[in-house]
């Protein structure tokens, strides 16, 4: 059986460099990170460089949310703005051996102006899917509370795209939030990637483990599961004793996956 692999996200650490964040990860002992760049400097030259000089592998990036209006957008210049970025992100997730890119659903628009504001964004996620299937990178679309809030409606966002390269993942907190539980959505859509988080009344994206999730059921709920386990929090729970909490965390998920304790 593949030995599990544990992740955490830089975005949890904000508003710390990438590469310091990276360093507390790779100190805490997880095995990857996922990188959500948070600047241009992110996924440029000498980012490369500092990631590799790292020694920690990137396992996934996730389509930074600062940029997120580049991806999403109806706007033929801005289009073009935005595949010159995401041609960048990529490169940079292939020279780093990253095999997911995490992006979101869009959002709908009316029907009278679909083809004016929605086709287009249509169109260019389809290109970053035909993109990232050049580089070997899975493109995960991950679950939304308001466009894709059950895994019935995600698995009908992904059918209607139609492409063989965006797969499912399942965001916990997102679940939650919905109203949702999350081991029923990864049984009945099982997931390529996973972002995990706790949730409690309005309170999302604790760290695992303080919040209400039933985790020894998304665990079995996982059965097979072959990716990554990524820990996704709001940095907001981080701003402060970051080496503790992230060894806490890696010890919460290593238990829970392994039934062991991290050192």
């Amino acid at each position: 059986m593949k030995k599990p692999l544990y992740a955490f996200s830089t975005g949890a650490l904000y508003p710390l460099r990438s590469r310091d964040a990276v360093a507390l990860i790779k100190e805490a002992g997880f095995d990857g990170a996922e990188l959500m760049p948070q600047s241009l400097y992110d996924t440029g030259a000498r980012s490369l460089m500092e990631m590799e000089r790292a020694g920690l592998p990137l396992t996934s990036i996730h389509y930074p949310l600062a940029f997120f209006p580049l991806l999403y957008t109806s706007q033929p210049d801005m289009l073009l703005d935005g595949r010159k970025y995401s041609k960048q992100l990529l490169n940079f997730a292939a020279d780093l051996g990253a095999g997911v890119l995490v992006v979101h659903p869009h959002t709908p628009a009316k029907p009278e102006h679909r083809d004016l504001l929605e086709q287009p964004v249509i169109d260019n996620l389809l290109w970053l899917a035909d993109r990232c299937e050049d580089k070997g990178i899975l493109l995960a679309m991950e679950n939304h509370p308001k466009t894709c809030a059950t895994s019935a409606q995600l698995r009908q966002y992904i059918n209607f795209l139609n492409h063989p390269n965006i797969l499912p993942m399942a965001d916990t907190t997102e679940v939650r939030e919905a109203g949702g539980d999350p081991a029923a959505f990864i049984r009945d859509l099982p997931p390529c990637h996973l972002h995990l988080s706790d949730f409690v009344q309005d309170r999302k994206h604790l760290p695992p483990g303080e919040g209400e999730i039933d985790w020894p059921g998304v665990r079995d709920a996982l059965g097979d599961y072959q990716g990554v386990y990524t820990v996704e929090p709001s940095y907001r729970y981080y701003l402060e004793d970051i080496p503790a909490k992230l060894k806490r965390d890696l010890r919460f998920i290593r238990q829970l996956i392994e039934g062991t304790r991290a050192t």
